[in-house]
């Protein structure tokens, strides 16, 4: 904010590939927001032309950013990012849709309290009757799982309240954290293409001693991810590998080692949940883990326990045995 612009500034960063009338939903809800100066980046990985011909007619005000190959969310994201440089930083997946105020709700939260990393809202399942996230919390077995997931909408707090991290489906960051953590401009780890790169984020961040919250007065629904329903099996061999690199990168490895048997339960469960086809998830990537194990991990003050949201949210009881 400056004297001659009192509202907040904030730059949207929008990955697509292929969102078709979900993309457009998004965008007129971006185009809606109120309270905030908030310029667009929409980050192509290789959609049809006639998507981005559709872009150019109805978000002509839209920065578009193409590729001409799908280079995956998190490495998108940092593209994206390293052409912006407001001092707040809107990521969004394609198929969400906000309130008017989703944003500068946020933005206020970050203004307020300048401890926070990055703030979400309560983020509902497209029927707008059950919480699909409220932010990141850990389940027992080393898994990144959506706070609140799959409850009643009723059933979220009236105030805010911390996370142990924030989903990338719609959060607000603050560009000095992702400054702090990534010097050079690689926030996100490029080697994760998708899944789990919000949650090695907040990780990060969590180390460097940064905090995050939900305002649950800041409400948006999201339809989920479309190529992961096509493609399960191909999500479950990204989220496991994804998995265990967050794990690697960020925990102290005596304290992978003595939780190994839990950690390598979240695999089985995904497996099981495959069916036959799951069995060539564990054979696909359990033998990475020793290499991951003998990489040094980048930066200070690893992890030995559970990083905590907020104990008087209760933890959703879908959350705590998804796989």
């Amino acid at each position: 904010m400056s004297p001659a612009n009192p509202l907040p500034d904030v730059d949207c960063i929008v990955v697509n590939r292929d969102g078709g009338e979900a993309l457009f939903d998004l965008l007129r809800s971006l185009h809606a927001q109120g309270g905030i100066d908030l310029s667009l980046v929409v980050v192509d990985n290789g959609s049809q032309a006639k998507e981005r011909e559709r872009l150019a007619r109805e978000a002509p005000s839209a920065r578009v950013v193409a590729f001409s190959r799908n280079l995956g969310f998190a490495a998108a994201a940092n593209e994206g990012i390293a052409r912006t440089r407001a001092p707040f930083v809107l990521l969004v997946n394609n198929d969400a849709v906000l309130a008017t105020d989703y944003v500068a709700r946020l933005a206020a939260r970050l203004v307020l309290d300048e401890r926070l990393a990055a703030v979400q809202g309560l983020v509902l399942e497209q029927s707008g009757t059950r919480i699909d996230t409220a932010g990141i919390e850990w389940n027992d077995r080393g898994e990144a799982v959506p706070m609140l997931g799959g409850l009643d909408s009723a059933a979220a707090p009236d105030a805010t309240f911390e996370t142990a991290g924030v989903s990338a489906t719609a959060a607000l960051f603050r560009r000095d954290a992702f400054n702090d953590v990534a010097p050079h401009g690689q926030v996100f780890d490029d080697r994760f293409f998708a899944y789990y790169e919000d949650a090695d984020l907040s990780l990060r961040l969590a180390r460097a001693g940064w905090r995050f919250a939900c305002d649950p007065g800041a409400v948006a629904r999201h339809e989920g991810s479309r190529t992961g329903r096509r493609t399960p099996l191909k999500r479950a061999l990204w989220t496991a590998q994804n998995r265990w690199r967050t794990l690697f990168g960020n925990f102290e490895r005596r304290w992978i080692r003595q939780n190994l048997s839990r950690l390598l339960r979240a695999d089985l469960a995904h497996a099981r949940r495959l069916g036959a086809r799951g069995l060539i998830l564990p054979i696909a990537v359990w033998p990475r883990i020793p290499f991951l194990a003998l990489r040094k991990p980048a930066g200070r003050n690893l992890l030995d326990s559970w990083p905590a949201a907020d104990s008087a949210v209760a933890r959703s009881p879908v959350a705590a045995t998804s796989s």
